[in-house]
């Protein structure tokens, strides 16, 4: 089956925001690196932890777009819309306790939450629903 035009554009939209989400790290390592929590566990485990770990957080959305927008798991689409979920649940109190990041960081986390609200939304497309084998909803079934 050809992928739809959704899919395609969940890709453009996961993947930018997995980008834009690389960018900001990058530009927050040292403020990263120099977090307490970051330093004990560097302590206890090594200097390696925090990239195994920032290495780990990339491959698991990677592994997930792959099965969806490629294999068309209905599984994987629904574990990225629980973490989607999840996201905006920590956004919500990061904004409620004030600790959302501010100048270009916050910038570039609001732009990749948009993404990836974009595409999580491509995902519940018709043509989307068609890729995973999902029956299309029609109002006219109910009856």
């Amino acid at each position: 089956m050809t992928r739809p035009i959704s899919i395609v554009r969940f890709d453009y939209c996961y993947l930018g925001a997995l980008v834009v989400g690389a960018v900001n790290a990058a530009l927050n390592w040292q403020r990263y690196t120099a977090m307490p929590a970051v330093r004990d566990a560097q302590v206890m485990f090594g200097a390696w932890y925090l990239p195994t770990v920032t290495a780990i957080g990339y491959l698991i959305p990677l592994l997930l777009w792959y099965f969806v927008a490629r294999r068309g798991s209905v599984v994987a689409k629904w574990i990225v819309v629980v973490l989607f979920g999840l996201g905006m649940v920590g956004l919500l109190i990061a904004l409620a306790m004030g600790t959302m990041a501010s100048g270009l960081g916050g910038v570039l986390s609001v732009v990749a939450i948009v993404l990836n609200a974009v595409a999580v939304w491509l995902l519940f497309r018709p043509d989307a629903r068609a890729w995973f084998g999902e029956k299309a909803h029609d109002d006219r079934d109910a009856a």
